[in-house]
């Protein structure tokens, strides 16, 4: 019980930290690029990278979740993977615990978190969603 509180309170900091926004002069700073031979050889043969999309998660989708539930059931209801954001334990034993955030549909910094412990959801907090 104690890791799952120490699991609990770590997962929560992370949800905070992530509510937060970049100061103006970061937020304004357009990236900058570099370039590889490697980058420049591949965009030339015509190579297109692909990026998996992300699963973003409504207030519906969440309200469907319940204590419980395997990560693959959660995934399912969502439509694909989370970011995985914390784990404690070793994978295989009862106190093993991850964390996933989903980003959020609805207001700016939108997410929802769901910590499990043994494969099954033990908690689950959303921010914003809509």
């Amino acid at each position: 019980m104690k890791h799952l509180l120490t699991f609990t309170a770590a997962l929560m900091i992370v949800v905070i930290s992530g509510c937060g926004s970049a100061p103006a002069k970061e937020a304004n700073t357009p990236p900058k690029e570099t370039s590889t031979p490697a980058k420049e050889a591949s965009a030339s043969a015509g190579e297109k990278k692909t990026e998996e999309k992300q699963a973003t998660i409504t207030k519906e989708e969440f309200d469907k979740i319940e204590n419980g539930q395997t990560y693959e059931e959660v995934a399912k209801i969502i439509g694909g993977p989370g970011e995985l954001v914390a784990e404690a334990g070793t994978k295989g034993e009862k106190s093993h615990t991850v964390g996933y955030m989903y980003k959020g549909e609805g207001s700016p910094g939108a997410n929802a978190n769901f910590a499990f412990q043994d494969g099954k959801l033990v908690t689950k907090a959303q921010f914003g969603l809509k």
